[in-house]
């Protein structure tokens, strides 16, 4: 049986905390073997490490050097010795029986991530599903297919509650300091795995209840996740997707949006395109090992989208579906 830490980020987020830690440490009885619950605090100014420590005696407790975000992530990962890492967001609450389901796909060798189907806090909606990368207008993104609620590859597991191999975290650095303070950090991660031959994988049988952005609220306004959200996204995309081909489809697009954006009256691309460019320009010679081509990226994708066979994750009639869509996808990104 894998060892397992439950490792919860947290800054000021007391209130938070009085939700999920009763859940997690419930969760955390309910595994067979080690499965410790840990606080990540990232120097909080409250007195959220002593109501901790008297409240929840069982959980560890552990201070990063600094606010490093999520990234403080990648300094507790070195000093843990578990096999599985959990990586959780405080603004969540975990069913008893969440953890199971992501761990027993870490008997697989070449498993990267697990990450837990989600429900809205409040309206008990399911948030999210496999991830697949589209192409559109010139530009990637990415989005969870909701309705698909079956074990399955995914393009990358959501960094607010998914499961990681912590060695092979380790090995490929963690969360890439690219993408500080928040946005695109799993979706590169997952990706740098796929590269490296290791698969990433949605299991909606492990279940958690999500706040969206509740951990920023207090701290940050919509126009600036907006923008940071933004940034991130054109960072992904030059640092590591496959350029459209020709100079003028991708002027065109570059207009069409800039267009759509002034007319209706969204600021955001306006204001955020210029400098996250001008940024990039700057930075870009330290990321030239994250650029694949169009042939690799379409390797990847017809991975992803080839679920194997019914024993290891989904029907056969299901995994001819999703070869389908992979072809129709990789004709997308060529053109």
């Amino acid at each position: 049986m894998k060892s397992v830490c439950l490792a919860i980020l947290n800054y000021n987020g007391k209130q938070h905390l009085e939700h999920l830690l009763p859940t997690a440490c419930a969760a955390a009885k309910n595994v067979r073997g080690t499965c410790t619950v840990v606080v990540l605090d990232n120097q909080s100014t409250r007195d959220d490490v002593a109501w901790i420590e008297r409240e929840f005696p069982s959980v560890q407790v552990v201070v990063a050097p600094k606010n490093d975000f999520l990234f403080s992530y990648n300094w507790l990962a070195r000093k843990r010795t578990e096999d599985v890492l959990v990586l959780l967001n405080n603004d969540l609450k975990v069913d008893r029986d969440f953890v199971a389901p992501l761990i027993k796909h870490f008997e697989s060798p070449d498993v990267f991530s697990v990450s837990a189907r989600s429900y809205d806090w409040n309206e008990g909606e399911v948030t999210s599903g496999p991830a697949r990368l589209e192409f559109k207008n010139g530009f990637y993104s990415w989005n969870f297919d909701t309705q698909h609620q079956q074990t399955c590859h995914t393009f990358f597991s959501s960094g607010g509650f998914m499961a990681v191999d912590r060695n092979k975290f380790v090995e490929l650095g963690g969360f890439n300091p690219l993408f500080v303070p928040a946005y695109c950090e799993d979706v590169d991660l997952c990706f740098r795995a796929w590269r490296r031959g290791w698969r990433c994988i949605y299991e909606p049988d492990s279940i958690v209840w999500h706040r969206h952005q509740a951990t920023w609220s207090g701290h940050s306004t919509t126009d600036y996740l907006d923008s940071l959200e933004l940034r991130n996204l054109l960072l992904m995309q030059w640092s590591t997707f496959p350029m459209q081909k020709g100079c003028w489809p991708r002027l065109r697009n570059l207009a069409k949006l800039f267009l759509g954006s002034f007319f209706s009256g969204d600021r955001v691309w306006i204001k955020t395109y210029p400098r996250t460019l001008l940024f990039w320009l700057g930075v870009r010679r330290h990321y030239l090992w994250m650029k694949v081509g169009h042939r690799e990226l379409s390797q990847i994708l017809s991975r992803i989208e080839d679920e194997c066979s019914s024993k290891r994750l989904m029907s056969s009639t299901r995994t001819d579906d999703m070869r389908s869509s992979a072809s129709s996808t990789t004709s997308r990104l060529r053109t």
